[in-house]
């Protein structure tokens, strides 16, 4: 009995490594990281938007001058519930708007803190002093700095490279590592 019991712990031993090699090699794409900071662009609230971001991930930020953050939850097949956007701060109002046909909320206000994660999300950023983070896979990247102070208008990293000045005209470009 002791010696089929160690024959079929001997085979067991030299088949696992061999169907290991055998399965085929799944090579996910790495999420994608993007970091602002103090970032700010002509017209404050009423301009332009200084981050655009649709992302299957996190975004979290800080408005520490005056702002306002449109946040969208984009319908998708994950099995997940996202957790619901929020924003705390002394001075942050909410509002619901709409995109298209997405509805969403907007949070104004002055000195305050946002987050969206767990599920697929366009995050759009208005103001100055605008601080953010976000992580994940996502289609569409959009960065927009100052056109009159293109020195004094923030900087930003995509996934870990330097820190570089917004640019004073919008890009847009995919989200995703390189």
């Amino acid at each position: 009995m002791q010696r089929i019991l160690l024959l079929l712990a001997g085979a067991a031993f030299l088949a696992l490594p061999a169907a290991a090699a055998a399965r085929p090699a799944v090579h996910a794409q790495p999420p994608s990281f993007l970091v602002v900071r103090n970032a700010s662009t002509d017209g404050g609230v009423a301009g332009s938007p200084v981050v655009t971001i649709v992302v299957k991930g996190f975004v979290i930020g800080r408005i520490a001058q005056e702002g306002a953050v449109e946040i969208y939850h984009v319908p998708s097949s994950a099995a997940s519930a996202p957790a619901p956007a929020q924003a705390t701060g002394a001075d942050v109002s909410r509002h619901t708007v709409t995109w298209r046909t997405l509805q969403g909320i907007e949070f104004t206000g002055s000195d305050f803190r946002f987050r969206a994660v767990r599920g697929v999300w366009r995050v759009v950023v208005y103001g100055s002093g605008v601080s953010l983070y976000a992580g994940g896979d996502g289609p569409v990247l959009q960065l927009h700095g100052s056109v009159e102070y293109p020195n004094n208008d923030g900087e930003y990293s995509l996934d870990g490279r330097p820190f570089v000045s917004l640019p004073s005209n919008a890009i847009k470009q995919k989200f995703e590592a390189k």
